[in-house]
């Protein structure tokens, strides 16, 4: 690099992950930033000098240089950055910091690092840099070295970015932290080449009047525009206002098991239309059904499918609403979060939509012809014919007795799913919705099933149906002890000799030991546990047995426990041709 390389407006630094940084910043409107000399920040001098979107001031001493950028974001209103070298240059940055979170100022904290390595190993300037100042930011971030191939770790830089700044200029505004680790060498540069990096904007509610919806309701108008729906608590009017959107020939909604909503149609067993498209050679039904614009409501969604299926639409993006985090990128296109609830935001736009559509008769138009919703619509009855006749033809299976479970659960109960298996088969055969779904899809996890269904029981005066596998249940089976604190509580017990899930998904089917390692059958002496805690034990072994033993299952007045008893190895081979199925 030649000496006067670094004041050379033309002259960027050639870590991608910096620039990446800056652009975001400066799309967001950073257009101030005061740095201090260093080495190993190196790369956010150079990179700062070269971008004229960005007035950048120099400043010896860290202390009083956050205190100086501290004034221009209280005289200016806008945020304001501050870049330090590692080491304890940082801890001079505490006071001016400390001032702008009690202040609610916006200030970009920026603290080049070492790679983290090397932190702790006796070299110079190494120290915990990251979090070091938690107690007095809104949120740390860290970004570490970037890799010489663009990967997801570069839509990860993207999103923490887009993320840090809507964080420091929304609700109480205040100061955030990004920890950047760089790699030597230090000075590289490149060309400079103006990027257009995605930006996730950010409205807040109060951002929206009519006017605000009639420009989104007007912006959707030419779009395909698919709404999905992970798990949620019930809604009576957002139910209401998602059954009018879905009215609109341009919008389709697809709703998973538990996310509680009851719309008319079949917007649920997603998968069952996701599998057979996944298989079918003809890429022109795919391209009919790859959305525009994803908005996306509710939790964390079961389905792998439908991520995959939006993560490869070309010229896709996601919007997120007030239930979801500001940075929750699942489908890795998200371009903007409104901090608005879900139900105020679909009231609106439908209030919106029918408004252009009386305004413009060549508008919006209920579903009919060859509408985006019509090509769902078209889609799922292809795959349904091919899967009534695979059902109508495979043998006794787990896959068979859950289509006959779910269509025959009464619809009045509260219903309660396990992870595993069995809230993925409840997304293939979900044709209505049963009174309520629950599931513990946070985080997904399996031990405490049984006792939170039991907890949902305690408050509902219907019946609440556990559906759950022998290894979640094997968690806490003295649940059944408690069985006397609620009697409207009756458990269907999947029993497929351990985890049947790791004989179905690719990466433990053909493990080696698989059963031994990862399908660990427990021991449940089921029938017996039933007979000493007072329930009703019913058990399916075959086809046969399923329709009578179901029936007094469901009709038994107590605390009941319906055992359906599988060899483990059939169930994952059926499962796997069902999902084979072409369209």
């Amino acid at each position: 690099m030649r000496e006067n390389d670094i004041i050379d407006k033309k002259c960027d630094t050639a870590k991608r992950y910096c620039r990446a940084l800056y652009d975001i910043m400066t799309a967001k409107g950073v257009k101030d930033i005061v740095l201090s000399p260093g080495s190993r920040n190196a790369p956010l001098l150079i990179g700062a000098k070269c971008r004229k979107e960005l007035n950048e001031r120099i400043i010896l001493d860290e202390r009083t240089a956050a205190f100086i950028a501290l004034g221009i974001a209280m005289q200016t209103q806008r945020p304001v950055a501050i870049a330090c070298t590692s080491g304890t240059a940082l801890y001079n940055y505490a006071p001016a910091v400390a001032e702008a979170m009690y202040q609610s100022i916006p200030l970009i904290v920026i603290t080049a690092d070492r790679p983290k390595e090397w932190i702790d190993q006796d070299d110079s300037q190494t120290l915990r840099q990251f979090e070091a100042l938690e107690k007095i930011v809104k949120k740390s971030y860290d970004i570490p070295v970037e890799r010489k191939e663009v990967s997801d770790t570069d839509w990860y830089v993207n999103r923490i970015v887009n993320e840090a700044m809507n964080l420091a200029c929304s609700g109480k505004k205040g100061p955030v932290h990004i920890n950047i680790q760089f790699d030597n060498p230090l000075a590289e540069t490149v060309p400079y080449k103006e990027s257009f990096p995605r930006i996730v904007s950010l409205l807040d509610e109060y951002d929206f009047s009519q006017i605000q919806y009639d420009r989104i309701a007007d912006k959707i108008r030419e779009k395909k525009v698919l709404v999905t729906a992970g798990f949620m608590q019930p809604d009576y009017l957002l139910n209401k206002a998602l059954i009018q959107l879905g009215r609109f020939a341009n919008i389709k909604i697809l709703c998973e098991t538990i996310s509680n909503l009851h719309l008319p149609g079949d917007p649920y067993a997603i998968d069952t239309i996701l599998a057979p498209l996944e298989c079918s050679e003809d890429e022109s039904i795919r391209e009919s059904l790859y959305p525009d614009l994803v908005i996306s409501i509710g939790g964390s969604l079961v389905s792998r499918k439908l991520k995959e299926f939006i993560r490869r639409a070309p010229s896709c993006s996601t919007w997120t609403l007030s239930d979801t985090d500001v940075s929750v990128d699942c489908f890795k296109n998200l371009s903007a979060h409104f901090e608005i609830t879900p139900v105020k935001f679909f009231t609106g736009l439908v209030k919106a939509m029918k408004r252009l559509e009386r305004r413009d008769r060549n508008g919006l138009k209920p579903n009919n012809g060859n509408s985006y919703f019509k090509c769902w619509e078209d889609v799922r009855l292809k795959a349904k014919i091919k899967q009534v006749s695979f059902l109508k033809n495979c043998i006794w299976s787990e896959i068979k007795a859950f289509e006959y479970i779910f269509s025959h659960l009464p619809q009045q109960s509260n219903i309660f799913l396990s992870n595993g298996t069995v809230v993925r088969y409840a997304q293939l055969f979900t044709t209505k919705q049963h009174h309520a779904s629950f599931g513990n899809r946070g985080v997904s996890g399996i031990e405490g099933t049984s006792a939170t269904a039991l907890g949902c029981a305690l408050d509902y005066n219907g019946t609440t149906v556990l559906i759950t596998g022998d290894m979640s249940f094997a968690y806490n089976p003295e649940i059944l002890a408690l069985g006397d604190i609620c009697r409207r509580f009756k458990i269907i017990l999947i029993n497929n000799n351990g985890g049947a899930i790791f004989r179905f998904i690719p990466s433990t089917r053909t493990a080696p030991d698989r059963e031994e390692l990862f399908c660990t059958r427990p021991p449940l002496a089921v029938q017996e546990m039933c007979a000493s805690l007072g329930w009703s034990y019913y058990c399916v072994d075959n086809e046969t047995q399923n329709r009578s033993q179901f029936h007094k299952f469901i009709g038994d007045p107590g605390n009941s426990l319906i055992e359906y008893r599988f060899d483990g190895e059939s169930s994952p081979d059926q499962l796997l041709e069902y999902m084979k199925l072409k369209i």
